[in-house]
């Protein structure tokens, strides 16, 4: 089988020749410099430099890309009713958003100290929500001035998602990243600790934030997936198991996330749902959730994750979801030996023996200032086992 073949087995639930090792290594991790120690001097095409990336290593490509759609999606859109301005303080460390409608203002802040971005930090929206200090939606009222004057949703301009999955052909899969989940979405407009507590002091705001939000995801969503791409990419880590426990997951996210999942596999794509962390407590709901879907990333405690046991993780998740994960990249990778790395591979492989629905991957991005040679090492040992080269 080639790299596409197999992984497509995997994800359609039928029996790959092997096991398929990859490493997680998106477009903006390509742009932020960690895999350069194994490609050496970089390109201005940056897809090229993705797929070369894997072909050193040997390794399964599956090519994690981007899309043009800022979020809050539409929200960066101007109108004559809905105006943005960003504003940098002199020093270049806070940065303040407002967006003026004919019946109020909406605004909202970030602490840019210390932070890198990529390019224009105003358009860099994944690093901005992580830093922000002021969210856009603090009322009820915040919501009725979006849902009344925020422009509407664009045709978004797709057409690289089809091209990159001609150039890759047979050598791998594509897998566009489409909004993020529906919670996600909604901390982007609203602070999180107000998001854990509306569901139960302001429960008909909760639900109608989450509703507006879901119908965003849903309708952008299937533009991507109906411009190409193998399998879609929904990053959903804020709501995981270090924050939340499966009743309260069960109780106020699953049935939107659900709706959103549904509505990507109803025009016949594969989702990939990534927790990015924690998600132990939560296996058993989204064993529904993601019925024959793929999860990512089951991380070890090490790398701040709180999966122990791959074997636990496939007994509570069924034989329905798809694993992709669980390397350590955080430490393992970046301050262990050849040695202890190839021992690491090896406990994976004992747990995930026999399983045909695993992806061996690391469980996030490379770290930067990993050694070239540990990525090396990490490829080649997880390549012989999964091939069965080697037992030990």
């Amino acid at each position: 089988m080639n790299s596409r073949q197999r992984l497509l087995n995997v994800f359609d639930h039928k029996k790959p020749d092997r096991t398929p090792v990859t490493l997680f290594v998106s477009d903006t991790d390509i742009e932020d410099g960690p895999p350069n120690c194994v490609i050496g001097e970089r390109t201005d095409d940056v897809i090229a430099d993705l797929i070369r990336f894997h072909e050193v290593l040997g390794i399964d490509i599956m090519l994690r890309i981007s899309v043009d759609v800022f979020e809050p999606i539409a929200f960066g859109r101007n109108s004559d009713d809905w105006q943005n301005s960003w504003k940098f303080s002199d020093d270049k460390t806070r940065l303040a958003h407002t967006i003026d409608t004919p019946e109020g203002r909406l605004a909202e802040a970030f602490n840019l100290e210390g932070e890198q971005f990529h390019g224009d930090p105003t358009r860099d929206w994944m690093k901005l929500r992580n830093v922000r200090t002021e969210a856009l939606i603090k009322e009820p009222s915040d919501l009725e001035l979006a849902k009344k004057y925020r422009p509407e949703i664009p045709d978004y301009d797709l057409s690289h998602i089809e091209q990159i999955q001609q150039r890759l052909g047979d050598r791998g899969v594509v897998l566009p990243r489409v909004p993020s989940s529906v919670f996600n979405s909604a901390f982007g407009l609203r602070k999180l600790e107000d998001l854990f507590t509306d569901p139960l002091l302001k429960p008909d705001f909760y639900r109608e934030l989450m509703e507006f939000c879901a119908n965003d995801v849903i309708e952008v969503g299937r533009q991507i997936a109906k411009a190409g791409g193998d399998i879609m990419r929904v990053v959903g880590n804020v709501p995981n198991s270090g924050m939340v426990g499966s009743r309260f997951y069960f109780e106020h996210i699953f049935s939107y996330e659900k709706r959103y999942i549904d509505s990507l596999t109803s025009l016949g794509s594969r989702v990939f749902f990534h927790n990015c962390g924690q998600c132990a407590a939560l296996l058993e709901v989204y064993r529904e959730m993601l019925d024959g879907q793929a999860l990512e990333s089951l991380s070890p405690p090490a790398s701040g994750g709180d999966i122990e046991s791959l074997t636990e993780a496939r007994r509570k998740l069924g034989d329905r979801v798809v694993m992709v994960g669980n390397f350590d990249q955080v430490h393992m990778l970046r301050q262990g030996t050849p040695g202890q790395i190839r021992k690491e591979v090896f406990k994976i492989f004992e747990q995930t023996r026999g399983d045909d629905g695993f992806v061996f991957s690391t469980s996030d991005s490379i770290i930067p200032g990993t050694p070239k040679e540990n990525i090396h090492a990490l490829a080649e040992s997880a390549l012989e086992y999964a091939s069965g080269r080697s037992s030990r």
